[in-house]
């Protein structure tokens, strides 16, 4: 057994035993330590929130005290103004924290991350602003007279019953956070941190679901807030300042982004060392300073960084290594049809008027030599970028603006001239990322783990399971793809690409910097791909690939088509050899033949 696995053994029993200690606390604990262990209960509900965005997604939120702000308010508002109790502000505390995460979400989540913290920042500020302006809130005295919240005729506002209220909102947290976290919502977000392009290109909407990950937070956030003001029975805008923000987003950093376990050891750290460091009086906060300083030096990734997901096992009885059954006919249509399309750079025109058509069933090779444009017209093709001219007509109808994840949604992925893979997720959880967006069991069915969710992922883990047998990696699934040798690596994500079911595969260089040997089990391999009825669109540099696949060959120079047809003619034609060569001389042209054939055949 390996020390993973013990781990993982040992980590729930462990978890459940530490969990029980604390929910006994106030049995044997001082009101003072019992008051100690909600703070800690709460920073560690607010930390969860913030998990969700810092940790899972990867955005920088330096505002997050807003959601809190708005939970506790709105609790606040509503028991002492409308004479609701605790357990109905609930829902609008979340209502409005979530809505409140949509509204700072929606147009801001465009931006870079380091726009993203300022905006974030800026909301967090006007959020404390309003509450210290409005007469409502209490201005700057805030809001008094807050009722303790009572369950069954019993009122809980002793230390020890607000405590066990905290542990009960805090399992319930932990439990959404883990489910989340385990769920393709979480895939997402984590494929997003790692590299929000490769993301999007693989069919996750990344606009929508890093919403999702400040909306799912900012419901945290909420509760936490609405918990405060039960606590304290009264509230105001010093509560709500930038420094509880940061103190929240060091209790998530200092214990390991996306690690639930991290987060609740920060909370401990943040919230209990102060505590114990009382005795050094004025020094106490210098001394924490200090030790948090060195804690992020010596562990840069966090306390508990968050470990390599376990690779979910294939259905009972399924035959994993079987190959996917083929979700696209072949037929004599045609799928992509390029008309006059032009991509301009400023005054550089990359792209000068390019017409090609791709029918189902054919490898096609777009080559060229470097600066041709080949790249930029794949880039047009799925969404990347748009064309300035021209139009995309794909499976009949036209193409205009959509998303690189919309398009792969149509049926045309690719990869990447540079290798784009998620490389902190294990090579099965890259391909079931980019089968993900074919799912239909709606979030909450698979949050609750009903049958039908997880029949549904049994059958997504099998088909992720295959397409890494087709390419030749089943032995690997459980290994994280940034730790795979460079030639797996580039069959890793064409299956990524092709778990996504598409009609058409646009490979860019898939055999840069492969040796001889891994270039003829790709040959093979692009071969197997148009076996199973995915048309392939191919960039390639190699010409012995190139020449041995395919079945049309379109050639590209200074952004225009200069040569098309048959790897025969190809090989043949002058404008071709001068692109690659330049003009020979009309007294060389003998000796030139023989170099040109050497050139195609190398």
């Amino acid at each position: 057994m390996s020390a993973r696995q013990a781990s993982a053994r040992w980590a729930r029993p462990v978890g459940a035993a530490l969990l029980a200690a604390a929910v006994a606390l106030p049995a044997v604990a001082s009101n003072y330590v019992i008051d100690v262990g909600l703070t800690i209960v709460t920073y560690s509900i607010l930390g969860l929130g913030l998990n969700i965005v810092v940790g899972y997604a990867g955005l920088l939120d330096l505002g997050y005290a807003a959601f809190f702000a708005i939970g506790a308010y709105t609790t606040a508002l509503l028991e002492t103004l409308l004479q609701f109790s605790f357990w109905e502000t609930l829902p609008f505390s979340l209502a409005f924290a979530a809505v409140s995460g949509i509204v700072i979400g929606y147009p801001t989540l465009r931006l870079r991350s380091d726009y993203l913290a300022i905006v974030t920042l800026g909301f967090g500020e006007i959020t404390r602003i309003v509450a210290t302006n409005l007469d409502i809130t209490g201005g700057p005295n805030g809001i008094f007279g807050i009722a303790s919240p009572s369950l069954f005729g019993f009122e809980i506002s002793s230390p020890q019953a607000l405590y066990e209220l905290g542990m009960a909102f805090l399992v319930v947290v932990l439990v959404f956070a883990i489910r989340l976290g385990r769920s393709r919502l979480g895939r997402a977000w984590t494929s997003i941190r790692e590299d929000e392009a490769a993301a999007e290109a693989v069919g996750v909407p990344t606009l929508r679901v890093k919403l999702l990950a400040y909306v799912m937070g900012a419901l945290i956030g909420g509760l936490g807030g609405s918990l405060f003001a039960a606590r304290f029975g009264t509230i105001d805008p010093t509560g709500f300042t930038y420094l509880q923000s940061v103190t929240i987003l060091i209790v998530v950093v200092l214990g390991g982004r996306g690690s639930i376990p991290g987060v609740i050891l920060g909370a401990i750290i943040v919230a209990g060392l102060p505590e114990i460091l009382r005795f050094l009086n004025l020094w106490r906060i210098f001394a924490f300073a200090i030790g948090l300083v060195i804690l992020m030096l010596l562990r840069p990734q966090g306390l508990w960084p968050a470990p390599l997901r376990r690779v979910a096992p294939a259905r009972k009885g399924a035959d994993a290594d079987r190959a996917p059954v083929p979700s696209h006919a072949v037929t004599d249509e045609t799928l992509l049809e390029v008309r006059d399309m032009q991509r301009r750079f400023g005054g550089v025109l990359a792209v000068g008027g390019v017409s090609f058509v791709v029918r189902s069933g054919e490898i096609v090779s777009l080559i060229g030599p470097n600066g041709a444009g080949k790249t930029t017209v794949f880039n047009c093709l799925t969404g990347v970028i748009r064309p300035t001219g021209g139009q995309i007509v794909w499976c009949g109808e036209r193409l205009a603006g959509g998303a690189p994840h919309r398009i792969v949604h149509q049926g045309m992925a690719r990869t990447f001239q540079g290798i784009r893979l998620f490389g902190h997720m294990t090579a099965f959880e890259n391909v079931l990322t980019g089968m993900d967006h074919r799912l239909r069991t709606p979030l909450a069915a698979e949050l609750l783990a009903l049958p039908s969710a997880r029949a549904e992922a049994a059958d997504h883990s099998t088909e992720g399971l295959r397409w890494l047998a087709f390419v030749g990696l089943a032995g690997r699934s459980g290994e994280r793809a940034a730790d795979l040798p460079y030639g797996d690596q580039r069959r890793l994500e064409i299956a990524r690409a092709l778990a996504s079911s598409p009609r058409l595969l646009l490979l860019d260089e898939p055999a840069a910097g492969m040796n001889p040997t891994e270039k003829r089990a790709l040959m093979e391999l692009i071969r197997r791909i148009r076996d199973h009825g995915v048309t392939v669109l191919l960039i390639e540099h190699d010409m012995m690939l190139v020449m041995g696949v395919s079945d049309r060959i379109i050639v590209m120079d200074h952004g225009v088509i200069i040569a098309e047809g048959p790897p025969a003619a190809i090989q043949a034609d002058p404008r071709v050899i001068d692109a690659y060569l330049g003009t020979a001389e009309k007294d060389e042209a003998s000796d030139d033949t023989a170099g040109e054939k050497s050139l195609w055949d190398s």
